[in-house]
């Protein structure tokens, strides 16, 4: 009765955040069912921490998307061909991040495995590190590198790091790590370091996974509804692709160490 009392209260929850988060023009309406199921199985299987992380996340990150465009700082290649991606996230931007995280909390709700939810709360760490890391790094941008090769680069291309967006993103990744110390974990310090760790490696995974895919111009197969461009689409396999990478090794750390 306790689970079936927290998926409604999570089906509930999310809900109204997806529908105020439409309202407010942060989302596209096909964003909603992704929040929704998202929202569920957060607070359903993974309890009141991992969902409040996860409206942590969603709320900082879309104020600070805000603000970046409030200031004028758009990711161009995007706002050429679609410009109503400045303004919402769309579904598939919603499933880039919550995939994998949504995987672990099934696992660890069938198996009850402190690794499956240590992954998705790392899942989420990378998500946040990433979008911070991203969106505060192109507010009044430094020098920037390419981190596969060190050749400056553009504020805001994929697989670029700057100082100020390194030092956001160990900001996100260490947010959403304190989470775990609202967590009923035994060893919740241990458990600390390790979404903090994975959650930072898995944004520089990501910055990786972009220069290599995306500034190679290597073309990856994209769906017929898709609405964006190229770009957009391989950002989101990028961050599917991150997370899930990060997570997984959360998962086996945590196996092996507890």
């Amino acid at each position: 009765m306790q689970d079936h009392a927290m998926l409604i209260a999570g089906f509930i929850l999310s809900g109204v955040v997806a529908y105020v988060a439409f309202l407010g023009n942060w989302i596209t309406l096909d964003a909603t069912k992704g929040v929704i199921i998202l929202g569920t199985i957060a607070l359903g299987f993974g309890g009141w921490a991992l969902a409040a992380a996860i409206i942590f996340f969603f709320v900082t990150s879309s104020l600070f998307t805000r603000k970046k465009r409030v200031l004028g700082v758009f990711d161009d290649n995007k706002l050429n061909s679609h410009p109503h991606l400045q303004k919402r996230r769309d579904g598939y931007q919603i499933w880039a991040n919550g995939f994998w995280l949504t995987c672990f909390l099934i696992g660890w709700f069938l198996f009850s495995i402190d690794g499956f939810l240590v992954a998705a709360f790392t899942a989420l760490a990378t998500s946040t590190s990433d979008t911070w890391a991203t969106e505060i790094g192109t507010l009044n941008p430094g020098k920037t590198w390419e981190i596969t090769t060190g050749n400056p680069v553009e504020p805001g291309a994929d697989g670029g790091i700057s100082v100020k967006g390194t030092l956001a993103a160990l900001a996100g990744a260490a947010a959403i790590a304190s989470f775990i110390f609202l967590s009923d974990f035994l060893v919740p310090s241990g458990m600390f370091f390790i979404v903090f760790l994975f959650g930072l490696a898995g944004c520089f995974a990501d910055s990786i996974l972009g220069a290599a895919i995306i500034n190679k111009s290597i073309t990856l197969p994209m769906p017929e509804d898709f609405s964006g461009n190229h770009s957009s689409f391989a950002n989101s396999f990028v961050n599917w692709a991150a997370t899930g990478i990060s997570g997984i090794l959360a998962l086996i750390m945590t196996q092996l160490l507890f």
